[in-house]
C-alpha cells in the first residue's frame, strides 16, 4: 500500500524519460521464457510505439548474448538489461511500467503475472500454461502466441497505444487478484480438492 502513495518519479527517471512508455519484463533470461522473441519484436513496436522503452530485468545464462543482439540489432538505446534487481525494485518497477510482457514458451504457474496484476499494470502474456489460466484474453489482459514476433509486438502496441482500455484490464485484473487469489479463496478451493479425494475414496471402497 505504501507504494501507492510514493511519488516514484525519481524512480522512474532511472530508466525512462518521462514521455517514454516503459515495457517491462522480469525473470530469468533463459530461453524458456520467451526473452528472445521478445527482444526480436522491439523493432515492430517501436515502429508503432516510437516513445516505447523497454526494461527486462532479470540475470541468467542468455543475458550476455541477449545483450549482443539488442546492439547487433540497432535498439540498445530503447532497451534497458540492468541484470539482477531486489523485490523492492521490481515492485516499483511494476508501479511505473506501462505494460508488463511475459512472453514464456513454457510457464507451470503465472505467478509473476499475478505479481504485476497485483500492481495494477497492464500484462501481456504468451497463452502457454499457467499464464492462460491467470489471464483472460482482453478482459484481464492480452494473450499473445508464443515464440511468434509478431505476435507479441501486436499485443504489446495494442497495450500502449489503447491505455484506457489497458487501463480497465488492469483494473479488472486487480479485483480478480483480490477475490480469487486471495488465502481464504485458495485455502476454500484446496479444501474443495481434498474433500472431492476423500469422496471418491470413499465411493471406491464402498
Amino acid at each position: 500500500q505504501a507504494l501507492d502513495d510514493a511519488d516514484l518519479t525519481p524512480f522512474r527517471r532511472q530508466f525512462a524519460r518521462p514521455e517514454e512508455k516503459i515495457v517491462l519484463y522480469v525473470g530469468r533470461m533463459v530461453r524458456e521464457k520467451g526473452v528472445e522473441t521478445l527482444l526480436r519484436s522491439i523493432p515492430r513496436v517501436l515502429a508503432a510505439v516510437p516513445q516505447a522503452k523497454f526494461v527486462m530485468a532479470g540475470k541468467g545464462p542468455e543475458l550476455p548474448e541477449l545483450r549482443q543482439i539488442s546492439r547487433e540489432m540497432g535498439i540498445a538505446d530503447q532497451v534497458l538489461m540492468p541484470g539482477f534487481v531486489s523485490n523492492d525494485e521490481r515492485n516499483r518497477l511494476f508501479k511505473v511500467a506501462d505494460c508488463a510482457v511475459f512472453p514464456s514458451l513454457y510457464e507451470p504457474f503465472g505467478i509473476v503475472a499475478l505479481e504485476a496484476m497485483a500492481s495494477r499494470t497492464p500484462v501481456v502474456v504468451s497463452e502457454v500454461g499457467g499464464l492462460s489460466e491467470v489471464v483472460r484474453h482482453a478482459e484481464t489482459g492480452i494473450t499473445i502466441y508464443p515464440n511468434n514476433v509478431g505476435s507479441c509486438a501486436w499485443g504489446i502496441a495494442h497495450t500502449l497505444q489503447h491505455p484506457e482500455w489497458a487501463k480497465q484490464r488492469a483494473e479488472n485484473a486487480y479485483h480478480e487478484v483480490l477475490t480469487a487469489y486471495n488465502w481464504n479463496a485458495i485455502a476454500a478451493k484446496t479444501l474443495q480438492v481434498y474433500e472431492r479425494i476423500v469422496s471418491e475414496r470413499a465411493r471406491t471402497e464402498w
